[in-house]
């Protein structure tokens, strides 16, 4: 008799699981079919986080446009290479009485004022100052990226010079009303400006690139009354770096008779100073602010390390694919060209995400995903603040999230929503995944 009823409450207990199960997935299509977003370009993969088990999917198979959630998948495998101790560093060496070496790091928050402090080792007498920057390869921009936007101060070109985090910055100031404004370049880098900013009541400033009269050639138009700072993206690193290294040295009274010299550093080099970021300043950045910048550079970085050789897209994408091997992972359908997700030719499918996911869910660098109020989730489901932790994406005609969420029933799941729908608004994107992980939160 016990064992009967044993067996009932067993088919009873399958029963109301089925039974919620199929509503689950009632309530999903019907936020997802009214939602005015077009259903064959959302993919969904939700799955229980302790047992994998699916509890709703659409699409999930089909390869998508990740954006920037695609930094879930690239930046723990980069941080198991460099180690979570790792720094971003910058030295100076000396070789002989006349010759200093900079030995670049690709460091993504080194500044003009620390290559001051590196430049203070350097004597009156100097003669020659050599750069190694043989750390990352030469190309600045990733696979794929969009030649349009060239002034997005989010995906600015990167390499071995990374300095100011690669930005110009501009101050524009108002003279008298009705003239022109003034512009401001206290970076020396040579730029053209075709100046039609007016001193007006209002600030309204927009910069453009004229690439018919040069790529240095910027056209300003509006109106300022108050000074305004713009930033511009530096479209040759290398010599916004020797420009700004050229004036640092020439503030130090120290003026040389020959350019920099591109050499690599030897053994018998005497380190004499050295500049350090925190890869757990990176981490965050990554995470939270989902800055582009700093992804592409520690994803080469890892690759550079793993396989002793110059950071390169390739290298850094094969310390990806290693790992998913090592995890188990099947990413043979897959197309990843770059560590942040900006280009377009990347391809993942939301079911390799939440798989990820839940092999990755007691990573250390995973933990610190964000949560509602932090990083781009400033002003999202904030009533959910301790059960969700995420990353977002955006692209042009793309949103994403992929994350953590414990449910209000304490019920534990990795999710995946990916949109790429050019028909429908960022806005309106945004809103479908917010509603689709309320209903998981409140429903299971």
């Amino acid at each position: 008799m016990k064992k009967f009823l044993v067996f009932l409450l067993l088919i009873m207990f399958s029963c109301f699981n089925l039974a919620d199960a199929k509503s689950t997935k009632r309530d999903f299509n019907s936020i997802i079919n009214e939602s005015g977003v077009e259903k064959n370009s959302i993919s969904v993969s939700i799955k229980d986080l302790n047992t994998g088990k699916v509890v709703y999917q659409l699409n999930e198979k089909i390869l998508m446009h990740p954006a920037s959630i695609q930094k879930v998948l690239t930046l723990p495998p980069a941080i198991e290479v460099l180690g979570e101790d790792y720094k971003f560093s910058t030295e100076i060496y000396k070789r002989d009485d006349n010759t200093f070496l900079f030995k670049l790091g690709a460091d993504p928050y080194l500044t003009t004022s620390d290559l001051s402090k590196l430049a203070s080792k350097l004597t009156l007498d100097t003669k020659k100052v050599l750069i190694d920057d043989s750390i990352l390869e030469k190309k600045d921009w990733g696979e794929g990226w969009q030649w349009d936007d060239d002034m997005n101060i989010l995906m600015p070109r990167f390499n071995s010079y990374n300095l100011d985090r690669n930005l110009i910055k501009l101050t524009i100031m108002p003279t008298n009303k009705g003239e022109l404004a003034t512009i401001i370049n206290p970076s020396k880098y040579p730029l053209v400006f075709l100046n039609n900013v007016i001193t007006s009541d209002k600030n309204d400033v927009k910069v453009t690139r004229d690439n018919s009269i040069s790529n240095n050639a910027l056209a300003l138009n509006g109106t300022v009354n108050k000074p305004v700072t713009v930033y511009v993206p530096t479209n040759n690193l290398k010599r916004y770096f020797d420009i700004r290294l050229m004036n640092t040295l020439a503030d130090k009274k120290i003026y040389l008779k020959q350019n920099f010299i591109v050499d690599k550093k030897i053994s018998s080099d005497v380190e004499l100073e050295k500049i350090t970021h925190p890869i757990s300043q990176a981490i965050d950045d990554i995470l939270k602010n989902s800055d582009n910048l700093v992804a592409e550079t520690t994803v080469k970085l890892a690759g550079g390390k793993k396989y002793e050789d110059k950071g390169t897209d390739i290298n850094g994408i094969k310390v990806f694919n290693s790992y998913c091997e090592k995890m188990g992972l099947d990413n043979s359908r897959l197309k990843i060209v770059d560590g942040s997700g900006v280009s377009k030719n990347n391809l993942i499918t939301t079911d390799f995400m939440t798989e990820f996911l839940i092999k990755n869910k007691d990573n250390s660098v995973l933990a610190k995903l964000p949560s509602p109020g932090e990083g781009t989730l400033t002003h999202r489901m904030l009533p959910i603040k301790e059960n969700l932790k995420a990353k977002t994406g955006t692209l042009a005609d793309i949103s994403s999230i992929a994350g953590f969420l414990t449910t209000k029933n304490n019920n534990k799941y990795a999710f995946c929503i990916i949109i790429n729908d050019p028909s429908s608004t960022t806005s309106d994107m945004k809103s479908l995944e917010d509603y689709l992980i309320r209903e998981l939160y409140l429903k299971l």
